[in-house]
């Protein structure tokens, strides 16, 4: 089954050059159709916080308005790939990065993926696109994991917040830069250690890795709630690909086909988690 990818949908790239140099600068410009999921200056403040923790390209030049960036061209990096980040040394090295944008100054932003479920239900109502029939029940569910986290409580860290792993570059000497800060914003850090788990790994027993390298001992509440939130943030993007299946202009992408394969990780991992034992352990 080939799944479809998230890569490269959400702004247009060029490599610049200076007279006849090879290339030394970055330009990133935000697709028209996802501009109304972007805060520019909260995505630039954010990639200029990690680059000064060593964990970005700076941005050397952006324009608010027109959602436009120049950074440092990473030359002779690699794009990281799921394949590169099952590697554990790999794994370590972003996790450590992003653990490293935890312990840094806040973001200007700040939204939990329950709020952004919230904000894509009501574009998707706004538009009358026709939703799956058992949103309702989805979306219960997840509402009432909401609610399971905030009456744990949770802590609100500065954070990456993108588990694509091809947001990750890997340099020379196997050095760690994250790169496209749109997601950014302060969230619970076991957010952000959920969907990178989810991006990585197939089983979930081996989100146990993950977290190993996150907290030191892994903790089964602390299991419980990455799983919980991989639930939520499927259910997320696949709101956003019905919405971009109807609005979008860029036909040729498949966003629909995106957000059937977010919904049914979803439904197999509500149907295989046991919400009542899980609220008394997150």
């Amino acid at each position: 089954m080939l799944v479809p990818s998230h890569r490269g949908v959400d702004s247009s790239r060029l490599l610049l050059s200076l007279g006849e140099q090879r290339p030394s600068l970055f330009l990133k410009a935000v697709q028209p159709d996802q501009r109304r999921f972007v805060d520019p200056e909260a995505s630039f403040d954010a990639q200029r916080k990690a680059a000064a923790l060593g964990c970005a390209p700076d941005i050397l030049a952006f324009d608010v308005r027109r959602a436009v960036s120049v950074s440092e061209f990473l030359d002779g990096w690699a794009t990281a790939r799921v394949s590169d980040l099952k590697k554990p040394e790999v794994l370590q090295s972003v996790i450590a990065a992003k653990r490293k944008i935890h312990g840094g100054p806040r973001f200007k932003s700040s939204c939990s993926v329950f709020d952004r479920i919230r904000i894509l239900q009501a574009a998707c109502a706004s538009c009358a696109i026709e939703m799956p029939q058992d949103l309702p029940v989805l979306l219960d569910s997840v509402f009432r994991i909401e609610r399971m986290i905030a009456a744990a409580g949770m802590d609100e860290v500065p954070a990456h917040a993108d588990g694509l792993a091809s947001n990750v570059m890997i340099g020379p000497h196997g050095r760690i830069q994250l790169v496209d800060f749109d997601e950014a914003r302060n969230v619970d850090p076991y957010y952000e250690l959920a969907i990178l788990a989810n991006e990585v790994f197939e089983d979930e027993k081996d989100h146990f890795l993950a977290l190993e390298m996150f907290e030191g001992r892994p903790r089964q509440a602390s299991f419980h709630r990455t799983r919980l939130y991989a639930i939520a943030d499927d259910l997320a993007w696949a709101l956003w690909g019905l919405l971009m299946d109807a609005v979008s202009p860029r036909k040729d992408l498949e966003f629909y086909r995106y957000a059937f394969w977010r919904l049914m990780r979803c439904r197999i991992a509500l149907r295989d988690v046991e919400i009542d034992l899980y609220a008394r352990f997150i």
